[in-house]
């Protein structure tokens, strides 16, 4: 390939993001409702059954095959809050997340209007809201781990410098708790809604 052949190949590139491999497409909704006047963020307790059951999450699920990001958050929020899609105003998309595995979140902001406290029990166990302004005038608490890379028994060590004692990277990972009077808002719920009061609150 010569250098003017590159040059024309490359002309208009923009950055791709590189997935990682078998991604699973999820999105959530941080949902708002309105009581007495003042803004609340609606959460599920999950139900009995589901994985991560008895935790605390906002309504969202798996991305279906032709079908937008946005549209997976309104369908799920729906199926699990038993609402109608016309109550349901997405304001905006805050993040796009990995979990550094396969799992990618698309996540938005929303208005669930006239929303009476319904949810389905087949995967719902209970929900609460928190007001807004609590929210964003309490820091959650901070606490770090680490994710450590564990080559499989079979991992060709005899390619790469140090084999078994090569210095694999270990990713640092934040966990952020908000501890409500309903619940203990923890993991990748906490790390969603932490971006997105710091978003609301700039």
């Amino acid at each position: 390939m010569k250098l003017n052949q590159i040059k024309k190949a490359v002309k208009g590139y923009e950055p791709e993001i590189i997935l990682p491999d078998s991604p699973r497409f999820t999105a959530v909704l941080i949902p708002l409702v309105e009581i007495d006047g003042e803004i609340h963020v609606v959460f599920e307790i999950r139900g009995e059954g589901i994985a991560q059951s008895g935790e605390v999450s906002f309504p969202g699920g798996h991305v279906e095959q032709g079908e937008t990001a946005e549209h997976a958050a309104i369908r799920e929020t729906c199926e699990e809050l038993l609402i109608s899609e016309d109550q349901v105003e997405i304001l905006a998309p805050v993040h796009r997340m990995t979990d550094r595995g396969n799992l990618i979140v698309d996540s938005f902001l929303g208005v669930i209007h006239d929303y009476t406290g319904s949810f389905s029990k087949d995967e719902v166990s209970g929900i609460f809201t928190v007001p807004l302004d609590w929210l964003l005038e309490n820091e959650p608490e901070m606490h770090s781990a680490e994710t450590i890379i564990i080559p499989e028994d079979n991992f060709p060590f005899d390619l790469i410098p140090g084999g078994r004692n090569y210095p694999f990277i270990h990713f640092p990972k934040r966990f952020y708790f908000y501890r409500t009077q309903d619940a203990v808002i923890w993991g990748l719920t906490a790390e969603l809604l932490y971006h997105a009061l710091h978003r609301l609150s700039q």
